[in-house]
């Protein structure tokens, strides 16, 4: 099978990324951490980090999750809700693009009324006062230099200088007149706040370490401690991760790996999971579900949001629960519904309101993209759209970069006698169209296996008065490989190699905040052949994300 030039470029050009080309719209020092990040000679020291910024601003999720962990706040404060919406770049399907995170005039306003309204809330909580104040010795001076190395170090996530300290400790001292009515330590407490909430070592992870070693730049303790934190928590290093920081064992294989595992051990790691997945398989598109009336009468009014609880719950049960990976996701017939999702599914039996686990019939369902949430987020009003299912799995699945469609290319016809198969097959396999390239060989053989599910996501046999066609010819490591239907088509995805590496290649864009590049494929693809191989759980190719040389270390070349 031969893609038409033009159409298919590889699988993971680092031009655009693992999701890279237009939407097919019809379509201390680091030390060394074990074989996974040995630098220099060791085995895998053609694993080199990729150049990159030193300053990453926190994304507006991890400015709340910082700001609550750090004041010790009950629940988030909410400001963030009113910073502007960072821009996105096209191609990059995570929300944490390290080049769009700049500080302009309107969110340097925003970030400087927030930090007077938390200040404020928490110098007027006598129990969050309490939570950041040291213990009261006798002599506030004493006490505030103490408030100033302990606050600054969990702020900024690093110690502070002697000259930051300093500085801070004149401003603690000046506050009194600022403050009408409050008295003096508490007018310092709330200055201090304030400053430390403007300052650029708060609202960015400055990587400071610029001392060469050959080809990389050996990141320090508390560097790798953020990287870590804000990778898995989206927060801040809690004091376990600090003391681990201060004490210089990061650099250590052992202590890495369990303090990985204890991250995602914890409740904030799931919610990171949670998000990873939420974007690489655009979950936000599940609630535009919109099956006619005339078609399905009896289909739920909140289709959508069925379809994201069913979804959110299976990730979870996936990666935390059965410990798997990517295979699992895309072949478990387990799933979780209520009497809504049961009755779509064809289950019987009896299924109440609540979200139960359950397991479906293998012949039909095969992990997530035989479940409602894919298949009703793509689809038409009437009918299974087998192209925006062909482009999701052959792009987010296969890292397989297709080109846009030309201008102009008119919407899919009426049937008009036709299945829906034969309609996009009239439609876009013309021989000598711009369309045929594409769809014949990559996008309608990844799409059209998907037929025995229609609008709702309910399986079926018959398209009107045609029997369903679901079988096709599927590129996949460069191989063509036969699927009787989607069930098939989910099995081959899960053995494929490349869909191992593509899913490592999300993990990597999403834990470096950039896209992927040429520097990263020796990494996806060795970690990629030894997930296809032996079923790797999530959490373990994590660990190998944080144990690799690029977690580790940064390159000498710098990004502005």
């Amino acid at each position: 099978m031969l893609a038409a030039p033009g159409c298919y470029t590889g699988v993971g050009d680092s031009a655009g990324g693992a999701d890279g080309g237009a939407d097919a719209g019809e379509g201390g020092t680091a030390g060394t951490a074990g074989d996974a990040g040995d630098a220099g000679d060791g085995p895998n020291a053609d694993e080199l980090p990729a150049p990159t910024t030193r300053l990453y601003r926190l994304t507006h999720p991890q400015w709340e999750n910082t700001v609550q962990d750090l004041f010790y706040l009950p629940e988030p404060t909410g400001l963030s809700a009113d910073f502007r919406t960072d821009p996105s770049i096209g191609g990059f399907i995570f929300d944490n693009n390290a080049a769009t995170l700049e500080v302009d005039q309107a969110l340097w306003q925003s970030y400087q009324r927030a930090a007077v309204q938390v200040a404020e809330q928490v110098t007027t909580d006598p129990a969050l006062l309490a939570a950041i104040l040291p213990p009261d010795g006798g002599d506030p001076a004493a006490r505030a230099q103490t408030l100033v190395e302990e606050l600054g170090l969990r702020a900024y996530r690093r110690p502070l200088t002697d000259a930051e300290v300093g500085e801070l400790v004149a401003l603690f001292d000046a506050a009194p007149p600022l403050y009408e009515g409050v008295d003096p330590f508490t007018a310092g407490v709330r200055l201090l706040i304030e400053t430390i909430l403007q300052s650029p070592h708060f609202l960015y992870r400055v990587e400071l370490s610029s001392t060469a070693d050959g080809d990389v730049i050996p990141l320090g303790d508390f560097e790798i401690a953020s990287r870590l934190s804000y990778f898995l928590w989206n927060s801040m290093p809690d004091d376990e991760l600090l003391d681990a920081a201060t004490d210089a064992s990061l650099g250590d294989a052992d202590v890495l790996g369990e303090q990985t595992l204890r991250l995602l051990d914890d409740v904030r790691a799931r919610a990171v999971v949670e998000h990873f997945h939420d974007q690489v398989f655009e979950v936000e598109r599940f609630g535009n579900a919109d099956p006619s009336p005339a078609f399905y009468p009896d289909a739920p009014a909140n289709l959508g949001e069925l379809a994201t609880e069913e979804y959110k719950r299976y990730i979870e049960d996936v990666v935390f629960v059965r410990d798997g990976g990517i295979a699992d996701m895309l072949t478990s017939n387990e799933t979780f519904v209520n009497a809504d999702v049961a009755r779509i599914y064809g289950l019987p039996g009896t299924y109440g309101a609540e979200f139960e686990k359950a397991t479906l019939d293998p012949s039909q369902r095969a992990g997530i993209l035989t479940q409602l949430g894919f298949l009703v987020a793509n689809a038409t009003t009437a009918n299974p759209d087998p192209i925006h299912r062909g482009v999701f799995v052959a792009k987010r699945l296969a890292c397989m970069n297709i080109a846009a469609p030309p201008n102009g290319v008119p919407p899919l016809p009426p049937s008009e006698g036709r299945s829906n198969r034969q309609t996009v097959q009239d439609h876009t396999e013309q021989p000598g169209s711009s369309c045929v390239g594409c769809h014949l060989n990559i996008i309608n053989p990844f799409g059209f296996p998907f037929e025995n599910y229609d609008s709702v996501g309910a399986w079926r046999t018959e398209d009107g008065t045609f029997t369903v066609d679901p079988a096709a010819t599927v590129l996949l490591d460069d191989e063509s490989v036969p699927v009787a239907n989607a069930v098939e088509l989910a099995a081959a995805l899960a053995a494929s190699p490349s869909v191992h590496s593509c899913y490592m290649t999300h993990w990597v864009e999403f834990a470096f905040g950039r896209p992927s590049v040429d520097q990263d494929q020796a990494f996806t693809t060795r970690v990629g052949e030894a997930s296809q191989a032996g079923g790797m759980p999530v959490r373990e190719l994590l660990v190998e994300i944080v144990k690799s040389n690029a977690f580790r270390n940064r390159a000498v070349e710098e990004l502005p």
